[in-house]
């Protein structure tokens, strides 16, 4: 073992170069001396060493020879800062030479561009050290080292009566200092690390001009004050203020001054600030601005624009510590860490207090507060790598947590084509447990009227709005806004041109019988027969499916139920003419238990149910032909194992297909399988998964709207190869969405699947921190033409 020991004192050079040597014994650079001239050297009795004396002749002080005698000393200078130069002069009595003594020529090589040059006499009569000069000195490298040269003064008093005039050196020491004592509050660094900056002048200094003594400065960023001369400007935000420049708690630097916002900036603290654009986001503990002109809320933006204050909603209930652009939510979000509990959303007038955990976020676009990552536990750290200009940036948060996600959203995300999630309504208004504290959201669409209509985002499941509405909703102005009251649990949404169907699961004593039809244009339930179960009534009821047959008036509704209209027998699916609001039955099946699911392909619809036709085996698929209005099998079908929960369209990677995808659960150990109908046979891809997931849901996305960051260059390769026999197109992956268990042993909610190779891409939380799971996965499409 090794031990490395350095004495820690100040930097220290001897005019004998023998006395020089280094501090620690690791240290490559020693100090040094050179002598040139006449110098000799001296030992006396009454002092502590030896040192070195130049004497001439009092007429030669201005000789060649006299000035050019110099004793160059170079020393160590462990790091750059600030130094006093300290010089150490025997006494004159020590020699018996005191009416010898002249003045000293010192001058200080400080750094590459700099020398200060000053005169230091020597007639004391006892040993004395004496402040020379002081300074910015670099750090000595093998480049550069400072250096110290002393020469025979020419203009020294020198006594009349001596014939000879002498100058003694010794030693030199360096004591660090403190840099600046101007700083109040604020200290400039620049980033240039070259080493000819670092040698020629200190990597940091005071502003030109700073703030008043005694300022606090908590925040400073760097952005546009977008005035009549636009320039680059600091903004600097604390505790602080300057009555007679005008500005309180904040203030910009620009062209070597301080001056004030308008308003005169803001009554109380300012903590944090950050730039979204062209508007600066702040926030502390303040009021409003000190002109009591605006009120804030512990939070405000400033339009570097126009030059105002606006309020951000209601603001936050406490004091906000940290603000950052926040990346990972694009452009315009802005994230709000501190000591709150709460924060208040909508206009001035009616805000809506929200109870958070010491963060939010803030949607810079929509002008409203926005859902945040889930945190199960208060950050105490919040970072984004802003410096990026936001290409591919990071964030990430610190805490006490037991439980994370890269969102908080009750029960719907919108994923963009970059594959980002990102919040799809305004926080405060999104949507909430029902009466019972339930919370499911089970289908959605993009409710269009018809091609060129602008869609809005509807949603089916079990909760409420904050407008009285249940169980099914739609999306205005970032707000789920009640679409009626839907007494049961919805499982599936559809629409015909204006009738949006919403079935679900019936609870007669809500006044929901498993099926409502609303007329979008009117507003208000279209009128069609109750569907009714074996006993008669609605109780029983459960509409698992709503399917549009395009080019016709006519809509298939499966699920669990008997009969329509009271006397009409159609068991477990029936059609519906939206014209004549009219049921009628399809042909008699082998149906024996509850339609599961729907799919209409380009010739014939695809039921999944129980069929059971005498003692032949039971199936769990078959087709039904309108042109000839009969059911037939389904080549293959014999091989599906359960009850079918999904089925999918497929296409040939450009056009959809006769071809389906069929998931569900195995009756033998209630596992879940998945097969494809290829359009002639239903063939069995190598599929292995968890014994215990659940597949709710599976989409066919095209390769290239993965990025390769959630892939990898591995994953990337696995699912861009082409199988040789390939169940899944070219250029194409699957999205499978539930409570996936995969070979890997990481669970998810979402993956992406190819060739029997997983690829995780969206795990869930729930509010517990137990693992969530997606029930839906859907997309804007074209409406389905229809008749009307």
């Amino acid at each position: 073992m090794g031990y490395l020991l350095c004495q820690s004192v100040d930097a220290e050079v001897h005019a004998i170069d023998d006395y020089n040597s280094s501090p620690c014994s690791a240290q490559t650079i020693r100090p040094s001396s050179q002598v040139t001239g006449n110098w000799q050297q001296t030992t006396a009795a009454s002092y502590k060493g030896a040192y070195l004396t130049l004497s001439v002749n009092r007429n030669d002080i201005t000789s060649a020879a006299a000035q050019s005698a110099t004793v160059t000393m170079v020393p160590f200078v462990p790091e750059s800062g600030f130094y006093k130069l300290y010089m150490s002069i025997p006494g004159c009595q020590n020699t018996n030479t005191c009416i010898s003594r002249t003045s000293a020529k010192v001058t200080w090589l400080m750094n590459g561009k700099n020398s200060i040059v000053t005169t230091i006499k020597q007639h004391n009569l006892v040993d004395d050290e004496v402040e020379v000069l002081s300074g910015y000195v670099p750090a000595s490298s093998q480049n550069f080292s400072s250096a110290i040269y002393v020469q025979l003064a020419s203009d020294g008093t020198v006594d009349p009566q001596a014939a000879t005039v002498e100058v003694v050196v010794d030693s030199f020491r360096l004591e660090r200092i403190t840099s600046y004592t101007n700083l109040n509050g604020v200290l400039q660094l620049h980033d240039d690390l070259t080493s000819d900056l670092q040698v020629n002048r200190p990597l940091y200094e005071p502003l030109s001009a700073g703030l008043p003594t005694g300022s606090q400065v908590y925040s400073a960023t760097h952005g546009v004050s977008n005035d009549t001369n636009p320039e680059d400007t600091l903004f600097l935000g604390g505790q602080f203020f300057d009555s007679d420049q005008g500005y309180y708690s904040i203030a910009q630097y620009r062209d070597d001054k301080v001056t004030a916002l308008s308003s005169a900036g803001l009554w109380g603290d300012v903590r944090a600030m950050a730039f979204v654009g062209a508007s600066l986001y702040v926030g502390g503990s303040f009021n409003g601005t000190a002109d009591f002109a605006t009120a804030l809320g512990n939070v405000g933006e400033y339009n570097t624009t126009d030059q105002k204050w606006y309020p951000m909603a209601g603001g936050v209930g406490g004091v906000v510590s940290t603000a950052v652009p926040y990346a990972p939510f694009g452009p315009r979000a802005v994230a709000f860490m501190g000591d709150f509990k709460s924060i208040y959303a909508g206009e001035a007038d009616d805000l809506l207090e929200l109870g958070v955990e010491g963060l939010a976020m803030w949607d810079a676009l929509a002008g409203g507060w926005t859902n945040t990552p889930f945190l199960q536990g208060q950050p105490s750290m919040l970072y984004s790598d802003t410096w990026k200009d936001g290409q591919d940036s990071v964030a990430f948060a610190a805490g006490e947590f037991t439980a994370a996600a890269a969102l908080e959203a009750n029960g719907a995300v919108l994923l963009t084509p970059s594959q980002n999630i990102q919040a799809i309504d305004m926080m405060g208004y999104d949507l909430q447990p029902d009466t019972q504290g339930r919370f499911m959201v089970n289908a959605g669409l993009w409710y269009a009227k018809s091609n060129g209509s602008t869609p809005a985002l509807v949603v089916g499941g079990r909760f409420s709005t904050l407008d009285g509405g249940a169980n099914v909703a739609r999306l205005q102005d970032g707000k789920w806004q009640q679409l009626g009251d839907i007494g049961g649990e919805v499982l599936t949404l559809n629409n015909a041109a204006n009738l949006l169907f919403v079935g679900g699961v019936a609870n007669v004593s809500a006044g929901f019988t498993g099926l409502t039809v609303l007329d979008m244009d009117k507003g208000r339930e279209y009128n069609t027969q109750r569907l009714q179960g074996p006993d008669g009534d609605s109780t029983d009821v459960r509409v698992n499916r709503v399917a549009i047959r395009a080019d016709t008036s006519m809509v298939v509704v499966g699920g669990n139920f008997t009969a329509a209209g009271g006397m009409l027998e159609c068991p477990y699916i029936c059609t519906l003419d939206i014209n004549e609001g009219q049921w009628s039955p399809l042909a008699t099946s082998a149906l024996i238990g509850p339609v599961t699911d729907l799919l209409f392909t380009r010739d014939s619809l695809v039921v999944a149910g129980t069929f059971k036709n005498g003692t032949q085996p039971t199936r769990y698929l078959q087709r039904y032909d309108f042109s000839i209005n009969v059911w037939s099998d389904i080549d293959g079908a014999d091989r599906v194992p359960g009850p079918v929960t999904v089925l999918t369209a497929a296409s040939d990677g450009t056009e959809t297909t006769d071809g389906f995808y069929i998931t569900g659960v195995s009756m033998d150990d209630a596992s879940p399988y998945f097969f494809k109908y290829d359009g002639t046979t239903v063939v069995s891809p190598d599929f292995t998964i968890g014994a215990q997931s659940t597949i709710n849901g599976v989409l066919e996305v095209p390769r290239s709207r993965i990025p390769s960051s959630v892939l990898g260059d591995s994953k990337s390769q696995t699912l861009s190869r082409r199988s040789d026999n390939p169940v899944i197109p070219a250029g194409y992956v699957l999205a499978i969405s539930g409570d996936l268990f995969l070979p890997s042993g990481q669970r998810a909610s979402n993956a992406f699947f190819y060739n029997n190779e997983w690829v995780p891409f969206l795990s869930t939380v729930q509010n517990d921190g137990s693992p969530g799971y997606v029930t839906s996965v859907f997309f804007e499409i074209p409406p389905t033409n229809v008749y009307q």
